[in-house]
């Protein structure tokens, strides 16, 4: 059904005057005429009784009037919607984020963009740095919270804050009574390592880190994510070196030391494709660089 004539209806049932509803559409009223009796020729039924003095409603034009009013209340708001889709203003938007992430500065971060974007839907999915990429290059995801980005000249990175690494000890353990610790107090300790497969960069800074001072630590397992780690840690099984936003994790039996002349960092990135069609991405990206400066 075509809306126009919808409207120039609505607009003589509202006026019953066809010159008033003219006016009120901006157009000739041979033309209005025109468009109503194209509706009433559609519908086959007369939808105004009219003569020299004055217009009615017919039933039938009392209930169209009540559909039509409901029909371009729907198809304005359909283009609203579609309009506000296509600018990214409304939508989906998938994030990837390891579990460091999932502390504090995801849940943090989305509460702010929920106030930011009311009507962005968040899909979130926990995954370690390396499949994320993966996630990202084909868009199954839209954005990611990594701890590196690969080469490739099909990503776009930004910069995040980074942190420095830690000790984690037992709390029983007599070197949790110190504030810092120098990197020889791990010779011969039970440790626990991250996973050379999926926790490559912080394998690589550790190792490097203890090759490098002449440091042998004795190695028990090599594990993928940092609150399994910590786990063993809290009990009593053993040491390790992780970020310092461990801490917000909360577990009563690890204590967390400064090692004393060490400075690596783990580094934090967003990455995602810059062929990604997404409209929500780049509204996403300008309200989390506005983000950034609270959190």
């Amino acid at each position: 059904m075509d809306l126009h004539q919808l409207r120039c209806f609505i607009a003589v049932a509202e006026e019953l005057n066809f010159g008033r509803a003219a006016a009120r559409l901006n157009m000739t009223q041979p033309p209005l005429s025109r468009q109503i009796q194209l509706l009433e020729k559609r519908l086959g039924g007369t939808l105004f009784d009219r003569n020299n003095r004055h217009v009615q409603l017919t039933h039938m034009g009392e209930h169209l009037l009540k559909e039509s009013r409901l029909i371009l209340k729907l198809a304005d708001r359909l283009e609203s919607s579609v309009q506000q889709s296509a600018s990214g203003e409304t939508g989906t938007l998938a994030m990837g984020f390891t579990a460091v992430f999932s502390w504090s500065f995801i849940p943090q971060l989305l509460k702010e963009l929920t106030v930011k974007l009311p009507g962005v839907d968040f899909q979130l999915f926990e995954q370690v740095s390396h499949k994320q990429i993966s996630s990202v290059e084909d868009n199954t995801i839209d954005v990611g919270f990594v701890r590196h980005v690969p080469p490739n000249p099909r990503l776009a990175w930004l910069p995040l804050q980074g942190e420095t690494f830690v000790a984690a000890f037992h709390c029983d353990h007599p070197l949790a009574r110190k504030r810092k610790i120098p990197l020889s107090a791990f010779n011969n300790e039970p440790f626990f390592l991250y996973s050379p497969n999926e926790a490559r960069q912080f394998y690589d800074r550790i190792t490097d880190l203890f090759v490098f001072s002449n440091v042998t630590p004795d190695f028990k397992y090599q594990l993928a994510q940092t609150h399994t780690i910590l786990g063993l840690v809290n009990a009593g099984l053993g040491c390790a070196i992780v970020p310092a936003s461990s801490r917000t994790l909360g577990l009563p039996n690890v204590t967390y030391m400064a090692i004393e002349g060490v400075n690596i960092q783990a580094h934090n990135f967003l990455v995602y494709s810059k062929a990604n069609p997404n409209p929500v991405l780049p509204v996403f990206l300008k309200a989390l660089s506005e983000a950034l400066i609270t959190l």
